[in-house]
């Protein structure tokens, strides 16, 4: 018996250890506006005047899990660059997503605004996120290698003045020193896929340029005046898979036999709850928590899922206590709808 529930715990230790160990920064900037990033574990390390100081209040995206938590930086077109190293040692294999809001004021002929680094250099960037103004819209772009200005971008039509939801990914090839591949996907409010998309806004895109070693820093740049953009960015996600950028869900089995919505668990709860759902196919689901008015007070899920069963936490830390319903629903890729409607209770 003792075998067995070692067993378990160890399991248990183990699958939550391995969902953790996806995400390796994070950084929402929940500081007091106005302090310099300086003053929060960022670095300076290109320019000497405008530092980038934090402002409120923060970004919001639907369903996005760091979505309205803290404030938010503003990057000018000149000044002051920061970095912050992820957590643990640097990636060298496999897969790195960032991910962030972003809402660009300004921009002009293109020029980055977000990069990482590898672990011995302040001065090679991989991936850089670009954008610029295209007739008046926005396009954005990313760029491998040493060329700080020509980026490859996707097509323009994004709107100033709006939250987007970015994700950049560097996946590193074994093949050859120079074939390390860069992706750039671009979501409006309320896509959230629960699952990378097969095909990107931009990429895959690479180069000749060397390969980097590693990535270990995440880097925030502010340009040069003729080039460069006016942004505020925000809940920042590097993660080794998408998963990690992307909800607060786990996957508990990649098998279902049926669509079912579970009771939340505790319930009432304060203030946070889990609720645990099954999809039998593939398709697009959508999982809101409604008012007793019938008003959504918030998305937990509105994307692509896979066949199988999930768990989802639900915070209800900026709600008054009262009744609330949770409603689920899947549109399968053959056509199917299923849909399921809970109550839940908040106490505080």
């Amino acid at each position: 018996m003792k075998l067995k529930i070692s067993v378990v715990i160890l399991f248990v230790f183990t699958f939550y250890l391995g969902i953790n160990a996806q995400v390796v920064f994070t950084e929402n900037f929940d500081y007091t506006a106005g302090d310099s990033i300086g003053a929060h574990g960022w670095t300076a390390f290109s320019g000497t005047t405008n530092n980038i100081k934090v402002v409120s209040p923060g970004l919001t995206y639907t369903g996005y899990k760091l979505s309205g938590i803290g404030n938010a930086v503003r990057l000018s077109n000149n000044g002051i660059d920061a970095y912050k190293s992820i957590t643990g040692d640097s990636i060298t294999t496999g897969s790195v997503y960032a991910s962030f809001m972003v809402k660009i004021d300004s921009a002009k002929t293109g020029d980055y605004f977000f990069t990482m680094n590898p672990p011995s250099s302040n001065t090679i960037f991989d991936p850089r996120v670009f954008v610029k103004d295209s007739s008046g819209t926005l396009s954005f772009g990313i760029n491998k290698g040493p060329n700080a200005v020509l980026g490859s971008y996707g097509a323009n039509g994004f709107s100033y003045g709006t939250t987007y939801l970015l994700v950049a990914k560097y996946k590193f090839n074994t093949s050859s020193t120079s074939d390390d591949e860069l992706f750039l996907y671009v979501f409006t409010a309320p896509t959230l896929p629960l699952t990378e998309p097969s095909t990107p806004y931009v990429g895959p895109y690479t180069s000749s340029t060397t390969d980097i070693a590693g990535i270990s820093k995440v880097c925030l740049r502010q340009g040069t005046a003729t080039s460069a953009p006016s942004l505020t960015i925000d809940g920042i996600i590097v993660s080794t898979t998408w998963a990690g950028i992307v909800a607060n869900i786990n996957t508990i089995s990649t098998v279902a036999d049926k669509f079912s919505l579970s009771q939340n668990y505790p319930n009432p709860f304060n203030p946070v709850t889990n609720i645990k759902f099954a999809v039998p196919s593939n398709g697009y689901a959508k999982l809101s928590v409604y008012n007793a008015l019938g008003q959504q007070v918030q998305s937990l899920l509105n994307g692509n899922i896979n066949t199988g069963t999930y768990s989802v936490q639900f915070d209800g830390t900026k709600l008054n206590s009262g009744l609330y319903f949770y409603k689920l629903e899947l549109t399968s890729n053959d056509g199917k709808y299923f849909s399921d409607v809970k109550k839940l209770m908040l106490v505080k």
